[in-house]
């Protein structure tokens, strides 16, 4: 019963999340002064984020920022959701505005980053990535605890970032800046045992194997951050026009065991 019931859970969260997709504008003509911002979201989008998107998007454009949020995750693997990405990035024309930006969510690095290596556009620049050292760990924890129910709800695709480290970005002339969650979601949470078992939480920005012209801390889970992306906006714009983000950025890596009783 308890497996069905959990089945039952995962069957509507997959349902939940099926309507969010892309977000692009329709119209394809060239975009003189405005630049491109492309999220890549990751295995946690569901409509809340896309809410989220769709409020922000009206906002950027009067900052001359046109907003693109790609559904480009396939259930086929990361070759597969590489092939999507591509063919979004081709059929918008983000090659038509004089400068890209993109913000990864997780899934998107491990996406976007060995196609970037392969096929990198030309007006690419900059990429913030989102990390987290706690939710780096829940596509291993779903492949190694819940083969089955991830499997349903991914596909290969879990299991390819689970068993893949994160490739890194080698792009000079591209501007990288890092935006490290420093709170658990409620999925690390619940599995505190597993997420310990590999080892401690490294969370300075050297350990993360990025190579950086910022980095920063924000007091969010992966959950939040879909939800309350507008609050970090102001600090993505920092980085896009600067290559730094603001002075008031939390550059502290934190102290401390979220995931202690006392924090949780």
């Amino acid at each position: 019963m308890k497996r069905i019931t959990r089945l039952s859970l995962l069957c509507v969260a997959a349902a939940s999340t099926a309507c969010a997709g892309a977000l692009t504008r329709p119209s394809l003509e060239p975009r003189q002064n405005h630049d491109a911002f492309l999220v890549l979201p990751g295995f946690g989008y569901g409509r809340a984020g896309e809410r989220t998107f769709q409020a922000l998007q009206p906002s950027l454009a009067a900052e001359g920022i046109d907003l693109y949020v790609a559904d480009y995750l396939t259930r086929g693997g990361l070759a597969s959701s590489r092939e999507k990405l591509a063919q979004f990035i081709r059929v918008n024309r983000l090659d038509r505005y004089e400068r890209l930006h993109v913000f990864a969510f997780l899934a998107g690095a491990w996406t976007a980053n060995p196609l970037l290596d392969q096929q990198m556009p030309s007006n690419l620049a900059s990429v913030v990535y989102d990390r987290s050292p706690f939710q780096e760990r829940a596509p291993a924890i779903a492949a190694d605890k819940l083969r089955v129910l991830a499997w349903l709800r991914f596909g290969s695709t879990v299991f390819d970032v689970a068993r893949t480290p994160s490739p890194p970005l080698a792009a000079p002339h591209v501007r990288v800046g890092l935006l490290v969650e420093s709170r658990p979601t409620s999925f690390i949470k619940g599995h505190v045992k597993a997420a310990l078992a590999y080892g401690p939480f490294k969370f300075a920005c050297t350990d993360l194997h990025q190579p950086h012209d910022d980095c920063g801390y924000v007091a969010l889970s992966h959950d939040d951050l879909y939800v309350k992306f507008g609050d970090v906006w102001p600090e993505l714009r920092a980085f896009i026009r600067t290559s730094r983000f603001t002075s008031a950025m939390n550059r502290t890596p934190p102290a401390g065991d979220a995931l202690a009783p006392e924090a949780r």
